[in-house]
């Protein structure tokens, strides 16, 4: 599923971080910033992602809740709705007031509050992971700007503030959870199985080309954590039965989750409801063997995200 990359006008904190991704693109060694501590002074962890994502240009290519799974409301209804939560964690309020140099007082233009939107979805997509006395990120980021090729950047930075970017390489674009929540129960020969504690190589119940049930074993498994402002749908089925996926996820008819609604028919019953709900946590997805790769989740017949 292609993402949606949202321009907006550069933030004050990111001009030079634009000006030094170019520079990097050119360069064929390590490069780096300049410490954002003078004294070096241990930073907040918040204020070491900014300095992160301004040392790479500004722009992350990840999955923006606001686009995905699906993508709703304008850059500024988004961002002033958010605001809210923004505000309430302090510590990330903070830094990004510093990072775009305003401050908490002030009266927010449309442009500075998408800034600060902007600034703190991706700050939940940089994962710095301690390394000694250091941390170390990973992150796609738009080739040049202009969002059609990806780079993949990977460095370290000081608990000082201090970037340096190690390695380059030509990235791709992250693989957005489409898949299952944690706990939906998997029909196989031997009873009901977790999704997230179903192995490859385990016997599953999927159907064959005539949407008979079959049985199979699991080829392929899958499982991503979902990003900031994930949803899922919670599909309910007229019969009874009810199963918890993204939207996005594949029904076995070339539907997907998301496209039902009530009174739709699906999987022998109709739909009585489908609701959107907020989730956080990991994603899951297995491909079984057999000619359609479909199976039981929760008792409702489901396609894979998985390649065959």
């Amino acid at each position: 599923m292609g993402l949606k990359l949202r321009q907006r006008s550069q933030p004050r904190g990111a001009r030079l971080g634009r000006l030094f991704v170019a520079l990097l693109l050119i360069a064929t060694g390590c490069a780096s910033t300049t410490s954002p501590s003078s004294g070096g002074t241990p930073l907040p962890l918040p204020v070491l992602k900014l300095a992160v994502l301004g040392a790479i240009g500004g722009h992350l290519t990840y999955c923006d809740p606001d686009v995905y799974p699906i993508a709703h409301g304008t850059p500024l209804e988004n961002a002033r709705d958010r605001l809210p939560t923004i505000r309430a964690d302090h510590p990330v309020f903070d830094a990004i007031l510093q990072h775009e140099s305003l401050s908490a007082g002030q009266k927010f233009t449309p442009d500075e509050v998408i800034a600060i939107n902007d600034d703190y979805k991706q700050m939940q997509a940089i994962d710095l992971k301690p390394a000694g006395g250091d941390y170390t990120f990973d992150v796609e980021v738009p080739q040049g700007g202009s969002g059609v090729g990806i780079w993949r950047l990977t460095g370290t930075v000081t608990r000082a503030g201090t970037v340096s970017i190690s390695h380059r390489e030509v990235g791709q674009r992250p693989n957005c959870p489409i898949c299952l929540a944690t706990g939906v129960l998997i029909a196989t020969p031997n009873g009901e199985v977790p999704v997230q504690e179903v192995p490859v190589g385990m016997p599953v119940w999927t159907t064959d080309a005539g949407g008979r049930r079959i049985a199979g074993v699991v080829l392929q498994t899958g499982h991503m954590e979902a990003p900031l402002g994930h949803e899922v749908v919670r599909l309910a089925l007229a019969d009874g039965r009810a199963v918890v996926a993204s939207p996005a996820h594949p029904t076995v008819d070339g539907r997907t989750v998301g496209a039902l609604s009530s009174g739709d028919r699906y999987d022998g019953s109709v739909v009585a409801r489908a609701t959107l709900i907020p989730y956080a946590g990991v994603t899951w997805d297995l491909l079984p063997s057999g000619p359609t790769g479909s199976y039981f989740a929760d008792g409702v017949l489901l396609a894979s995200t998985l390649q065959r």
